[in-house]
C-alpha cells in the first residue's frame, strides 16, 4: 500500500498551478462553511425550524452527488482548468445568495449551489493540485488534496466569527469571499493546464460504475474512511451552531465558529504524520483514535466542558486527517497519473453516498431527541461503515 514511483516531469511553472488550485479549494470550502455559524442568527430572523437547518447538510450533499460521480472524468474531455473554474464560479454563486438572503428557499438553494463547487473542488481541483505536484512535493500535494477542504471550512467559519464579534453585516463576509474567488478565477489563466491527452465527451458523461479491479481490495478501506471521518465532521458542520447553544450556552457565532474550526484545521497536520508513519499503521492508530476521541467529545458535551471539548476536538481533527490522507495515499499509490482524477471523484463520491445516508437518518431525528443522541447516532452509524476495511485489513496482516 506504499505509493510506488510517479513521473517527476512535470511542465514547467507547474507548481504555481498547484498554489492557485490550493487556493480555489481553500476558498470555495471557506464559502461553503461561513454560513453555518449563522444557522442560529437566520432561525431567528427568518423562523427557521431546526429540521430546516439540518435540512441545509441534505441540500448541499445533493448538489454534491449530483456532480460528483461525473466531476472526475468531466476533467479528464475538458481540461483541469477550465473544471476549477467551473468550481469558483459556482462558489461565488452561493455567495450571491447569501448575501440577499431573505428565506428558507434560498437557504436551501445556495446551500445546493455550493455542493455543486465543493464537488467539482474535490474532484477537478483536487487532481489539479495531486498533478502539479512532484515527488519532492508529494506530501503536500496528498495533504491538501485529502484535507485541503478541511482548512477551507475553518477559514471560513472562523473568519466569520471573528467578524461577528465586531459587526453583525454579515454580507460583507459574502463579498469579500466573492473578491477572493473571482481573484483566483483571474490567475488560473496563468496556470499550465496538466490533461494533454484528453478523453472524449461521450465517455466522460458516462459514470465510473465499475471499480478499477486494482483498486478493488483497497477502496472498502479507503471509503470506510472517508465515510467514518466525513460523518462525524458533518455534525459539526451542520450542527455546530444549535449545540454551541444548547451545551455551552453560546450566545453568538464566535464559539460556534471555534466548535468547528478545531474540528476541521488540525486535519492539516495528520497528512505529514500519515506519511512518516506508514499507510497500514496510519489507518489502524487514525481510526482508533478518531473513535476514541468521538466518545470522548460526546462525553464533554453532555457534561458542558468546553475548554475541554476544544482539545479533543484539536485531537480529533488530527486522528482524521491521518485516515483520510492515508486513504487516499494508498488509492493514488495504486494508480497511474491518468486515473487521478477519476480515483480522487470515486474516493470522494463514497465518502460522501455514505455520509449522505447517515445525515438523512439523523435529519428525521433531529427534531425528536436531544443533540447528544444525534451525535451519538452518528458514531455509531460511522463505525458501521468501517467494518468491512477493519476486516480486509485484518486479513492482510
Amino acid at each position: 500500500m506504499e505509493q510506488t514511483s510517479s513521473t517527476d516531469s512535470r511542465p514547467p511553472g507547474a507548481f504555481r498551478g498547484a498554489i492557485v488550485a490550493t487556493v480555489a479549494l481553500i476558498s470555495v470550502f471557506a464559502a461553503a462553511s461561513a454560513p453555518i455559524p449563522l444557522y442560529a442568527h437566520w432561525q431567528a430572523e427568518l423562523g427557521l425550524a431546526a429540521s430546516d437547518v439540518s435540512m441545509t447538510i441534505v441540500s448541499y450533499l445533493i448538489g454534491v452527488l449530483a456532480v460528483l460521480f461525473f466531476a472526475g472524468s468531466l476533467s479528464d474531455a475538458s481540461g483541469r482548468r477550465p473544471s476549477v473554474a467551473a468550481s469558483l464560479l459556482c462558489g461565488i454563486a452561493g455567495c450571491c445568495l447569501f448575501a440577499g438572503l431573505e428565506n428558507g428557499f434560498m437557504l436551501q438553494a445556495a446551500r445546493f449551489v455550493q455542493g455543486v463547487s465543493c464537488a467539482l473542488g474535490m474532484s477537478a481541483t483536487s487532481a489539479f493540485v495531486i498533478d502539479c505536484t512532484s515527488d519532492n512535493h508529494r506530501t503536500f500535494g496528498m495533504t491538501i488534496a485529502s484535507t485541503g477542504y478541511l482548512i477551507g471550512l475553518t477559514v471560513g467559519s472562523l473568519g466569520i466569527g471573528l467578524f461577528a464579534t465586531a459587526l453583525t453585516d454579515y454580507w460583507i463576509v459574502f463579498i469579500v469571499l466573492v473578491f477572493i474567488m473571482a481573484a483566483t478565477l483571474a490567475f488560473l489563466p496563468f496556470t499550465k493546464e496538466t490533461v494533454v491527452n484528453r478523453i472524449t465527451w461521450r465517455r466522460a458523461v458516462k459514470p465510473m460504475l465499475q471499480v478499477p479491479a486494482h483498486l478493488k481490495g483497497l477502496l472498502p478501506i479507503a471509503a470506510g474512511g472517508y465515510i467514518s471521518t466525513w460523518s462525524v465532521g458533518f455534525f459539526f458542520q451542520s450542527l455546530a451552531t444549535p449545540a454551541s447553544v444548547d451545551y455551552f450556552g453560546a450566545n453568538d457565532p464566535l464559539i460556534p465558529s471555534l466548535v468547528l474550526a478545531l474540528a476541521m484545521a488540525p486535519s492539516a497536520l495528520g497528512g505529514p504524520i500519515s506519511a512518516r508513519v506508514g499507510t497500514r499503521a496510519s489507518m489502524v492508530f487514525g481510526l482508533a483514535a478518531t473513535f476514541a476521541t468521538s466518545l470522548a467529545l460526546l462525553a464533554c458535551m453532555v457534561a458542558g466542558q468546553l475548554a475541554l471539548f476544544f482539545v479533543l476536538e484539536v485531537l480529533f481533527a488530527v486522528a482524521c486527517g491521518i485516515v483520510l490522507s492515508a486513504s487516499m495515499h494508498m488509492l493514488i499509490s495504486a494508480s497511474t497519473p491518468q486515473e487521478n482524477a477519476s480515483v480522487v471523484s470515486l474516493t470522494n463520491f463514497s465518502g460522501y453516498a455514505g455520509s449522505t445516508i447517515i445525515s438523512t437518518v439523523v435529519t428525521a431525528v433531529a427534531d425528536s431527541v436531544d443533540l447528544a443522541w444525534v451525535f451519538a447516532l452518528i458514531v455509531a452509524m460511522a463505525a458501521v461503515s468501517v467494518v468491512p476495511g477493519c476486516i480486509k485489513l485484518a486479513k492482510e496482516k
